[in-house]
């Protein structure tokens, strides 16, 4: 098991639902944006287009966060090192998912 677990990691799970609501808010949005440009298309064609778009701007949103937390691991406090680690970590899984499922 964990020796170290910090209790400031808990705080990232809150930073993730953050991000996970911004990206679904970025999907909603491209979803909407695509219909109103096609209004007769049909869910299968809206989806193709929209999502890949989405895809891109979440890409984009979650390196630049995951780069800014993992540049804060070199803080030699060890309990704000491991939440940088954690956190950015947990970004990247985020996209992930938002992603693929």
């Amino acid at each position: 098991g964990l020796e170290f677990f910090p209790f400031l990691n808990f705080i990232g799970v809150f930073v993730i639902f953050a991000i996970g609501a911004d990206d679904i808010f970025v999907a909603v949005d491209k979803w909407k944006n695509r219909r109103l440009d096609n209004e007769n298309a049909s869910t299968e064609d809206i989806a193709t287009k929209a999502f890949p778009d989405a895809a891109g701007a979440m890409f984009l949103t979650t390196i630049t966060t995951a780069v800014a937390f993992f540049g804060t691991a070199i803080c030699p406090v060890a309990p704000i090192m491991c939440f940088a680690v954690f956190v950015g970590l947990l970004i990247i899984f985020d996209y992930i998912l938002c992603v693929f499922l």
